[in-house]
């Protein structure tokens, strides 16, 4: 952290103001996602003034889009840093944990808890909101947590930890993803709402879909009952509903909406109504104090998502800019599209455009075009008027989905065809002749919340930046919801490192020792038959001993059983004890297992005709199989486009032989016994 000569920065009540400085003092309270971005932006764009922040919580800024990411474990702790790119910066002060207190308009300065007093040229009120706790009885007791903040979090963590069971209030964006990533093995986790689901958005066949998906991930649904009160009774709390049914849990999450923080613009008298009433540079009432975010109202509006915030940013660093004699360097704020794009566990779903009103229908004369999928679990769902696309909605994987919100935010026109095309197959648009994101023309749209295209992360690359977190730094792509991630990797031909799966060096070893094995089977010549049945030497002992004959057998036909049972997991999603990755390195272990006991059964000899059929089927089985291992083990070694086509063919030549693989080991079985 830089911090200012005290003698420039922070004064005692009769110090002087921001007037008697020879450069502008540009302060800004909160630094959450947006402040940060005013921070970078004003660094940017000024390049004489002295830019300090002020942060009230502890913690150094962090993103806290990402929080419930955080919660499901899908980013570490380190991947929250949100720190302003060129913090070390001399022009720079940044105070943590120090809260403003109170704002003195006309002697323009703002206080802090501890009585520092700041002089500003510009005062920008970037406070953001707090959670609602709803009104009822019971909402302040211990047991009950609001999901806003990073300590938030991690009071979340610990109880998912402890598999505590678990109610969560609230079915938007932040609840679904509170309720999902909550749930464990060993849990039970209720998600509670008065209203639909993402209040109604998704329309009454894509709100079933979602709840089908939620209820497959093991969360209980109470939709339609308003809660009237919570009380604790024997350490559990007990939520009543206007039923009259009851609910016993261990804790209880609140995800009820948010209010925006206008306590300082109430206090020192600025005009405010739901937030802080803003004109098109987010101007407040008073012209040298600026709010943005979800504290700041605009047009009857107050934003609740961090990509509004960021276009609000850009419009008031230009105008503060331009008040110090500089260039008007972005347009005035007029709105932003409000999109919901969340991941609820491994599951996409995501709203863009103009899909509202309760019954599911856009404005008026607009046509619906619906594909689904029952089988994959997917829904979509257009919005045409005219041959303009009004808006979509989605569950469930879409790889169209970043070229459709372009299409929608730009109200691009489509022809008949391409809905035909949409209602038969899903897709929209043609396909493209590759996958790779470098086949895409330099104008697409990479990073939807920061609004970067494939031409701007090429130049930082061909600039120098190697690596994700020096692209995101340049250009800032990736740095809120993360989603566009996968994307810049392709670019960098480097996948993210949080694709890569768990237990990827154990899969590593143990499907490269299978291969090895293998290849002796074929290398190493067979084990001469013995001309006596009384043999003293260990391993031909293993060859010919009956005992020991049955015993690697059963082994290897237990390892065989085994195996087909772990591939359940991937096929029954109902049966989703431990992650899916955890199932992955047992299937590699049992293989190798099944080929140690087929090398002490048969002696590396390949037999002769069914038999050596049946060695050929299963050796080759195996050897697909560890390919597929070391292919996805080691995907972070080379690109997603490579890893995708190896991985596919091997893993089709392994389905195809493991179909004849029961027929003749069952073969194989019935003659040892039989004859």
């Amino acid at each position: 952290m830089t911090e200012l000569d005290n003698t420039l920065v922070q004064h005692s009540p009769s110090g002087i103001r921001a007037k008697d400085s020879s450069y502008p003092i540009y302060v800004i309270v909160g630094t959450g996602p947006v402040g940060v971005r005013c921070a970078q932006k004003l660094l940017e764009f000024c390049d004489e003034a002295q830019i300090v922040i002020y942060g009230a919580e502890t913690e150094s800024p962090y993103n806290r889009v990402k929080l419930s990411q955080y919660l499901s474990s899908h980013v570490e702790l380190e991947e929250l840093d949100n720190p302003i790119l060129g913090q070390n910066d001399h022009r720079l002060a940044e105070y943590i944990d120090r809260k403003i207190t109170s704002i003195d308009r006309t002697q323009k300065t703002v206080t802090d808890a501890a009585g520092n007093i700041q002089p500003y040229s510009k005062l920008i009120i970037a406070t953001g909101s707090n959670p609602t706790i709803p009104g009822i009885q019971g909402a302040d007791l211990p047991g009950v947590y609001p999901f806003r903040s990073l300590r938030n979090t991690n009071d979340l963590l610990t109880l998912r930890e402890r598999n505590a069971d678990i109610c969560v209030i609230g079915a938007g964006a932040l609840g679904l993803e509170a309720a999902t990533a909550l749930k464990t093995p060993k849990n039970s986790v209720t998600l509670q709402s008065r209203g639909h689901l993402l209040s109604g958005l998704l329309g009454e066949e894509g709100e079933g879909f979602l709840k089908s998906a939620l209820t497959a991930l093991g969360v209980t649904l109470k939709i339609g009952d308003s809660l009237s009160a919570i009380k604790e009774w024997d350490g559990k709390r007990t939520l009543i509903f206007d039923s009259g049914e009851a609910l016993s849990v261990d804790a209880i999450v609140l995800c009820t909406g948010i209010q925006p923080e206008i306590s300082l613009a109430e206090q020192c008298g600025l005009n405010t109504v739901r937030g802080i009433v803003v004109n098109e540079w987010m101007q407040t009432s008073d012209p040298d104090i600026y709010a943005v975010g979800e504290c700041a109202e605009f047009d009857q509006t107050v934003y609740q998502l961090v990509r509004p915030g960021y276009e609000q940013a850009e419009s008031c660093c230009s105008h503060i800019h331009r008040n110090y004699g500089g260039e008007l360097l972005s347009q005035p704020y007029s709105g932003s599209y409000t999109d919901i794009q969340l991941k609820i566990a491994h599951i996409p779903c995501g709203i863009m455009g103009d899909v509202s009103s309760d019954n599911g229908n856009a404005a008026a004369d607009a046509q619906s075009y619906v594909y689904k999928n029952r089988f994959k679990g997917i829904y979509r769902r257009l919005f045409i008027k005219g041959e303009n696309i009004l808006g979509a909605s989605y569950i469930g994987s879409w790889d169209e989905a970043g070229e459709l919100r372009q299409a929608v935010a730009q109200g691009q026109k489509i022809s008949l065809r391409s809905l035909k095309q949409f209602e038969n197959e899903g897709r929209l648009f043609a396909k493209k002749s590759g996958n790779n994101l470098k086949d895409f023309p330099d104008s697409y749209l990479v990073c939807q919340c920061n609004s970067v295209t494939k031409g701007e992360l090429c130049k930082a690359i061909s600039d120098g930046k190697r690596n994700l977190n020096e692209l995101q730094q340049a250009t800032t792509a990736g740095s809120v919801c993360g989603s566009c991630r996968p994307l810049m990797a392709e670019l960098l031909d480097a996948p993210v490192p949080n694709l890569v799966m768990r237990h990827s060096k154990g899969i590593w070893v143990t499907s490269a020792l299978s291969l090895i094995l293998i290849t002796l089977a074929f290398l190493m010549p067979s084990a001469p038959i013995s001309d006596s049945v009384q043999t003293a030497f260990f391993w031909e002992k293993l060859w010919y001993d009956n005992f020991w004959k049955q015993l690697t057998g059963y082994t290897i036909l237990a390892m065989c059983l085994f195996t087909a049972a772990l591939s359940i997991r991937k096929r029954w999603k109902k049966l989703n004890l431990g992650h899916v990755d955890h199932w992955r390195y047992a299937h590699s272990i049992t293989g190798l297992i099944a080929l140690v006991a087929l090398a002490m059964h048969s002696g590396f000899r390949l037999g002769e005709n069914l038999n050596l059929a049946l060695m050929l089927v299963f050796l080759t089985a195996t050897a697909t199989g560890s390919l597929v291992g070391v292919f996805m083990a080691r995907n972070h070694h080379w690109t997603d486009l490579k890893l995708r086509e190896h991985r596919k063919w091997w893993s089709r030549v392994h389905y195809a032989l493991l179909w004849a693989l029961p027929v003749l080991l069952g073969y194989h079985i019935f003659a040892v016994y039989y004859f």
